[in-house]
C-alpha cells in the first residue's frame, strides 16, 4: 500500500520524531519584561544584540522614561562599535560640568572627540556643548538634539541639512526616513522607546555616501536569515549567549560582537545578518514586509496550510522548514506530518512564493529534568528547573496559561530554547511492573509490556512503593514518566486515546500519540471510538468518554463551542453512520458553524477549554476518496487480460485507488456494488503490520455521478475552489481527486489517477468536458474525471 495519510477509522498519524507545540504569541516576546508593543521590543532587542543598551536592571528597559545627553552618548558610541575605544578617554576633561566622578566621562568625551565629518577644513565632532564649556550631561535629549547627533554619524553636513538649526537638520532626517514613527515634536525630550525607533531607522538609512549604514557595519551574508533560537549554548558548551541561525544551522552558533545573545522578540525573525571578521554578530535587521504569522486551523496538508482566520497557504514540498532545536532544516514534505493543528508558523514569502517556514518546537529528551506538582505552583517551584529564570511562558494543552492554571499532579518541563514551561495533565493508571534497574531508581518500567521511559524526577515520588502496586504515572507532553504514586481519585488517569483492534493510541499533550499494545478490556465495544484508557497487571481497559451534549453552535471563526473556549489544538472528529468515529482535520471544516443537532460529543481539559469535539456525519472529510476495484485470484483489477469483466463470483478481493494510494481489503470484505465506482471509504483494522497489509472494511457510501461539466464551470472565490453543474453550486474539496482515463478497456488501472501537488489544475489541464463525483454527505466534490 502506497503512501496514505489516513488509512484507519479513528486512527490518528503515527508518533512523530519531532513534536512541535503551539506556543503562545504574546504582544511583545521582548527580554525585557516591562516592554508591551511588538515593535518596541524589536527595536529594543536590536539594541540589545549590539550591545547600544542593557536595560535599567532587574529585566527592565523602562521604555516611557527620558533619555539624557549622557546616556544618548553612551547608545551612540555603542551604536559606532567605539566602545573599546572609551577607556582612553577617561582621564580627560573636556566640558565642565563633566568631571571624573561623572558615569558617563569617558563615553562623552569621546563623543566630544569623535569627528566624522569636515566642513572645509573644520572637524565637526558628534556633540558640542551649549557653549560656556558645559555639556549639561544630565539634561533631557530634544528629538532635535538626537538627530542632529546621527545625521553626523552618518556623515552629513551644513552642505546637505542647510544652515537653519534644527528646521534643516529635521527635514533631511525626514527624507531619509530617520525619523519614521516617530511624532512630529522635535523640541520635546525624547523617551527610551523613541531612541531604539531612531537608531534603529539609523542603521537602515543611506550615509552620505549613498551607502546603507548596516552595511558599513561588517559582511552582509547574502542570504536572509532566520534566527532559529537565542541564548544557546556554544557547541563547545563553554558558554551561554550564542545565536543559532539558518546560515550557520551544522556549525557554531554565532556569539554577538559586543551585545547581549538573549534578543528574545528576533526569535524566528528573518532578515539581514552582519559579521565582523571573527563571525560574531554585529548587528540584526528584520524584515518583516514578506513575513506573516499563522495559527493553524488544522493539520497540514501535503501541500498547504490553513490558518483559523481562514486562509490558506501553498507551500512546496522542497520548501525548508526550520525549528528553533533542529540542527538543520527539513523539506516541507518531510516536516508537514508534524504541523499540528494550532501550531504557530512563520510564512516567509518572496514574488509571492513562500520560500521558509519556522515552527517554534519543543523537544523533551529521555534525560530531561522535570517537576512535578504536588501543591501550588508559584515561580520558586521552577527555579532549579529554568537556572533561575523568571520571565518564562507557560503552555498547558497547546495554550498559553498563567501560573494558577498550574494544578497539583501537572508534570512540567522546561523547553530552554523558547524560554518556556511546557505543563502536561496526562495521566494513566497502572500496575507499577518491571522498573529498571531497580523499583527505587528505574530508568524504564512496563505498562502491559509496554516500555516507559523514566525521568529522575519520578525517583523522588516513588516512595515506599513496589512492583505490583496500583500506581498513577504522571507523564509528560511527550509520554515519558516524571512522577509515580499511588492511584487514587485525584490522579485518575486522563489518558483520552482511540481502540484499533489489540491497541489504543493515546493523544499527547504535544500534538503526537502514544501506541499500547494489548489486552483491551471492552475493547470490542469500543473499536473505532474514543477512550479513557488505563492499564491493569496484564491488561488495557477502555472507558467510553462522555457523550455531553453541547452547550451551544460550535462557532469555527471565534473557535467557541456555545460559551465555551475551543482550544487552538482541538481535535476534530466525525461519527460516520457506521459508528465508527474518524479524525479529520478542522481545515476541512468549510461552514461557518456546526448547529448543536450535529455535535454529538465533546471533552474539556483541565484548563476548563474544549479540546476535543465529536461531530455527528456532516462533512464528509472522514472518507477516503477513490475508486472501488473488485480483484481476482487475490490480485488487483476488476478485468482481466484482455478487458472483460470478471464476475463477483470470481471476486476473491477488493480495492480503493486513487491518487494517493491503493489500499486492500480482507477477502471478507463486501460491497454491494460494480468494480470502477467512485466511492468514498471508512477503512478499518489493518490485519499485519507491513506496507500492503490488507484492512477491514468500515463503511462505504457512493458518491453521486454528474455530468455533462465544461472547463468554464469552474470557478475561485475567497480562496476556494467551485464548479457549477446542473444548476447547483460545489465546492471543490482541497484534497480533491483527479481521474483520467487512458484508455476505455483499462479504466481501473492506477495509472489513471493524477498525482502531485495541484491535482485541480493538472486535471483541468487534461480536457474541456468534465465529469464529477461529489460525496452525498458533505455535498463537496471529491473526484473529477477528464473525458
Amino acid at each position: 500500500m502506497r503512501n496514505t495519510k489516513r488509512l484507519t477509522a479513528a486512527i490518528l498519524t503515527a508518533a512523530l520524531a519531532l513534536a512541535l507545540l503551539v506556543l503562545p504569541a504574546p504582544a511583545a516576546p521582548s527580554s525585557f519584561g516591562d516592554i508591551s508593543d511588538s515593535t518596541t521590543a524589536v527595536n529594543a532587542d536590536i539594541l540589545r544584540l549590539m550591545g547600544v543598551v542593557t536595560g535599567t536592571g532587574d529585566g527592565r528597559f523602562n521604555p516611557d522614561g527620558t533619555l539624557t545627553r549622557a546616556q544618548f552618548c553612551t547608545m551612540v558610541i555603542n551604536f559606532l562599535q567605539k566602545g573599546d575605544e572609551v577607556a582612553q578617554y577617561a582621564t580627560r576633561t573636556i566640558f565642565s560640568d563633566v568631571k571624573g566622578d561623572h558615569w558617563a566621562r569617558s563615553y562623552v568625551n569621546l563623543a566630544a572627540s569623535y569627528s566624522p565629518v569636515k566642513e572645509g577644513d573644520k572637524d565637526i565632532p558628534l556633540i558640542s556643548g551649549v557653549g560656556d564649556g558645559r555639556f549639561q550631561p544630565d539634561s533631557t535629549i530634544s528629538q532635535a538634539e538626537a538627530v542632529t547627533i546621527l545625521l553626523r554619524a552618518l556623515r552629513y553636513t551644513s552642505q546637505q541639512t542647510g544652515a537653519v538649526w534644527p528646521q534643516g537638520f529635521m527635514n533631511l532626517a525626514g527624507s531619509i526616513g530617520l525619523t519614521a514613527g516617530l511624532p512630529a515634536d522635535y523640541s520635546a525630550g525624547i523617551n527610551r522607546a523613541q531612541a531604539a525607533q531612531l537608531f534603529v531607522n539609523a542603521l537602515k538609512c543611506k550615509d552620505v555616501d549613498g551607502k546603507v549604514y548596516y552595511e558599513s557595519l561588517g559582511t552582509v551574508l547574502p542570504e536572509k536569515t532566520i534566527i532559529l533560537a537565542v541564548n544557546v549554548e556554544t557547541d563547545d558548551g563553554s558558554t551561554r549567549g550564542a545565536i543559532r541561525t539558518s546560515s550557520n544551522q551544522n556549525s557554531e552558533a554565532y556569539l554577538p560582537a559586543h551585545g547581549d545573545g538573549n534578543p528574545a522578540s528576533l526569535q524566528g525573525k528573518r532578515g539581514n545578518l552582519v559579521l565582523n571578521d571573527k563571525e560574531e554578530i554585529v548587528t540584526f535587521i528584520p524584515d518583516d514586509s514578506t513575513a506573516v504569522s499563522i495559527t493553524l486551523s488544522g493539520d497540514a496538508q501535503s501541500t498547504s496550510v490553513k490558518d483559523v482566520k481562514g486562509a490558506q497557504y501553498t507551500i512546496s514540498a522542497r520548501t525548508p522548514v526550520y525549528t528553533a532545536s533542529a540542527g538543520q532544516s527539513t523539506s516541507y514534505l518531510d516536516a508537514y506530518t508534524t504541523l499540528y493543528a494550532g501550531t504557530q508558523l512563520m510564512l516567509y514569502s518572496e514574488k509571492g512564493k513562500v520560500v521558509a517556514v519556522y515552527a517554534t518546537s519543543t523537544v523533551t529528551t529521555a534525560d530531561s529534568d522535570a517537576v512535578v506538582i504536588l501543591e501550588r505552583a508559584t515561580a520558586a517551584s521552577f527555579h532549579k528547573l529554568t537556572g533561575g529564570v523568571t520571565d518564562f511562558k507557560i503552555v498547558k494543552n497547546r495554550q498559553s496559561v498563567g501560573l494558577s492554571d498550574i494544578k497539583p499532579y501537572d508534570v512540567v518541563t522546561y523547553d530552554q530554547m523558547t524560554n518556556t514551561l511546557v505543563v502536561s495533565d496526562l495521566r494513566i493508571t497502572a500496575t507499577y511492573a518491571d522498573p529498571k534497574p531497580s523499583a527505587k531508581t528505574p530508568q524504564t518500567l512496563s505498562v502491559v509490556g509496554n516500555e516507559f521511559q523514566v525521568l529522575e524526577s519520578a525517583w523522588d515520588t516513588i516512595g515506599d512503593l513496589k512492583p505490583g502496586d496500583s500506581v498513577s504515572l504522571l507523564l509528560t507532553a511527550d509520554g515519558k514518566v516524571a512522577g509515580i504514586l499511588p492511584s487514587s481519585p485525584q490522579t485518575r488517569s486522563t489518558a483520552v486515546g482511540v481502540v484499533e483492534g489489540g491497541s489504543a493510541k493515546i493523544f499527547l499533550p504535544n500534538g503526537g500519540t502514544m501506541t499500547l499494545s494489548g489486552t483491551i478490556t471492552n475493547g470490542d465495544n469500543l473499536q473505532g471510538q474514543l477512550a479513557v484508557i488505563t492499564a491493569g497487571s496484564d491488561h488495557l481497559s477502555a472507558g467510553r468518554l462522555s457523550e455531553n451534549r453541547a452547550p451551544g453552535a460550535f462557532q469555527i471563526s471565534s473557535m467557541k463551542l456555545g460559551s465555551y473556549n475551543v482550544s487552538p489544538g482541538v481535535r476534530i472528529f466525525e461519527r460516520v453512520s457506521s459508528g465508527a468515529t474518524v479524525p479529520i482535520s478542522l481545515s476541512t471544516l468549510t461552514m461557518e458553524q456546526i448547529e448543536v443537532a450535529n455535535i454529538y460529543a465533546y471533552h474539556m481539559n483541565s484548563s476548563n477549554v474544549v479540546d476535543y469535539i465529536v461531530l455527528r456525519e456532516v462533512t464528509g472529510s472522514a472518507y477516503i476518496y477513490g475508486m472501488m476495484v473488485g480483484g481476482y485470484s487475490g490480485e488487483p483489477g476488476g478485468v482481466d487480460e484482455e478487458g472483460n469483466t470478471i464476475p463477483d463470483t470470481q471476486r476473491h478481493s477488493w480495492y480503493l485507488r486513487n491518487g494517493s494510494s491503493e489500499i486492500s481489503f480482507i477477502s471478507a470484505a463486501t460491497y454491494a456494488g460494480e468494480s470502477g465506482d467512485m466511492v468514498g471509504v471508512i477503512v478499518g483494522t489493518p490485519i499485519g503490520n507491513t506496507e500492503g497489509s490488507q484492512h477491514t472494511l468500515t463503511g462505504v457510501i457512493k458518491l453521486t455521478e454528474i455530468t455533462g461539466v465544461k472547463g468554464s464551470d469552474f470557478f475561485e472565490s475567497q480562496g476556494a475552489n467551485y464548479v457549477t453543474a446542473k444548476g447547483e453550486t460545489y465546492r471543490i474539496a482541497d484534497d480533491v481527486e483527479g481521474f483520467y482515463c487512458r484508455s476505455s478497456s483499462n479504466r481501473v488501472a492506477q495509472e489513471n489517477w493524477l498525482t502531485g501537488e495541484d491535482r485541480l489544475a493538472a486535471i483541468k489541464g487534461y480536457s474541456q468536458s468534465f465529469t464529477i463525483y461529489v460525496d452525498p454527505v458533505g455535498q463537496q466534490v471529491r473526484i473529477i474525471e477528464a473525458k
